[in-house]
């Protein structure tokens, strides 16, 4: 780790990691090791690093951090993790802060008890002022303390290998031993928490790795048996079972035969 001061009252950090590994210490977890990288560094590579984290400041304006260039360089690597560790590292680096994904019903809750006390307040005609809970404002200052203004955020290219495992038995977004291809991120002039910055990756992250796994599995036929291209249909279909499962849409591919009375009968 490194820092530099200059004269013009900025200043840069620089951290570099020679090699990184996450191992998972629950027991009976599906995933060990969870962030290991693809390939071995070798003692002449250049003094390659498995990390390196550059960020650039200038001082505060309006007390609020400035961050002119934010950047994040990884070499390949293969991430397994389930769930319940991700929640536990979530816990662990951003305590009280809830993911998107989680947070829906929470909102639903929240929206329902603030229209009950509009509600409550509008009856209430002698009343000049409207309560406002003292732990959102506690919140909303907190929030304001951490935010920082980033300038230029970027992440260049990197391929992985991604193994997940949702919460339940069975989950549509479980995938394993994928190889993926995450492409530069950019970012420009945001006003961010460091929670904020994880949930851009991570959302991005999705909905690529969802993109790429439905293309890995439209063209696994054509890869492993003949050269023959899938037809519209056939990838239609395949696009359902991804979505919906196999056992959802076994029903529908059942043979009818219409019986004396013309109904329809399962054979």
């Amino acid at each position: 780790y490194s820092k530099v001061n200059r004269d013009n009252e900025t200043w840069t950090h620089q951290l570099e990691l020679g090699w990184v590994k996450v191992t998972n210490l629950q027991p009976n977890t599906m995933y060990k090791d969870v962030l290991v990288p693809r390939d071995p560094l070798g003692k002449e590579s250049d003094r390659q690093m498995a990390l390196r984290i550059l960020c650039s400041e200038r001082s505060p304006v309006g007390g609020i951090a400035v961050k002119e260039h934010f950047e994040v360089v990884v070499i390949p690597l293969q991430i397994q993790i389930t769930y319940h560790f991700y929640k536990i590292l979530l816990a662990f680096f951003f305590p009280g802060e809830t993911d998107e994904d989680d947070d829906v019903e929470n909102k639903k809750k929240d929206k329902k008890e603030k229209d009950k006390k509009k509600k409550e307040a509008k009856k209430s005609k002698s009343s000049f002022y409207i309560d406002v809970d003292s732990e959102d404002i506690d919140k909303m200052r907190e929030r304001a303390a951490n935010n920082n203004t980033f300038v230029y955020v970027k992440i260049p290219e990197v391929s992985m290998r991604v193994s997940y495992k949702g919460e339940k038995e069975k989950n549509i977004e479980d995938i394993h031993d994928f190889s993926i291809i995450l492409p530069t991120f950019e970012y420009h002039n945001r006003i961010w928490t460091w929670f904020d910055i994880l949930m851009a990756l991570k959302n991005d992250s999705k909905r690529l790795i969802l993109s790429q796994a439905i293309k890995q599995k439209l063209h696994m036929r054509s890869r492993v048996g003949d050269e023959t291209p899938l037809t519209d249909v056939q990838q239609e279909e395949d696009k359902m079972k991804m979505l919906l499962g196999a056992k959802l849409l076994a029903g529908q591919d059942k043979p009818r035969k219409k019986s004396l009375f013309g109904k329809s009968q399962e054979k």
